[in-house]
């Protein structure tokens, strides 16, 4: 009696592993390895800098406790005050930076900008800020127009064509003719195309005596 091959939902459902592989395309494989290695490099890096400023704050220990063995006790006194001021100093400013931070967020997203643009726009003060962020505002902005010009000349194209009859000539869709008058369409083919509008009117032969957009 052949032994029933095993289904890896029953053994999911029991609680047993799937002895069946997980496989990738090469493609997805190819990703997946990238992204490991972009993590990895950066797990180094961060590692490498945390064991240099580690040496490095050693060493500023070991100088620091030999200028201290060397001091009176006016002179100690004094170094320790500098050393708090400075502390002191250092806190306010990772404090500032935090409020900035959460300023600089709190724009973002009330304009709908991700808060990953945060690097770019975070100025020194609120107002510094605020100015990158209306050159970033204005660089989007302008990438958008480009974008939606772009798609509406497209579409442009594809609906009046590049042949001598367009569809519009042949249906009520012509802006020009009685069922499909429309003067706000008018305007945008006579803007877009000043050779196809001509054609169109030539086709719908408006009244003479009505305005139209391109009469002569």
């Amino acid at each position: 009696m052949s032994e029933e091959p095993k289904n890896p939902e029953t053994n999911l459902e029991d609680g047993k592993q799937s002895d069946e592989p997980v496989t990738f395309t090469d493609e997805q494989q190819a990703k997946i390895d990238e992204l490991i290695g972009q993590q990895h490099a950066k797990w180094s890096k961060k590692l490498d800098q945390q064991q240099a400023d580690f040496k490095q704050q050693l060493a500023d220990t070991q100088k620091q406790a030999e200028e201290r063995a060397k001091m009176t006790a006016e002179q100690k006194a004094e170094a320790d005050r500098k050393q708090r001021e400075a502390e002191i100093t250092k806190q306010n400013q990772e404090l500032a930076t935090q409020i900035q931070e959460y300023k600089t967020k709190s724009m973002l997203l009330d304009k709908g900008i991700s808060p990953d643009m945060l690097p770019l726009v975070m100025g020194a003060d609120e107002d510094s800020t605020s100015d990158n962020l209306g050159l970033l505002q204005k660089y989007v902005d302008s990438q958008v127009q480009a974008a939606t010009e772009k798609l509406l000349a497209g579409k442009q194209a594809v609906t009046t064509g590049s042949n001598n009859t367009s569809p519009l000539e042949a249906g009520t869709n012509n802006p020009w003719s009685k069922d499909g008058w429309n003067l706000t369409k008018q305007t945008e083919i006579y803007n877009t195309d000043k050779e196809q509008a001509q054609k169109l009117i030539a086709s719908a032969q408006p009244i003479s005596q009505s305005f139209y957009v391109g009469k002569q």
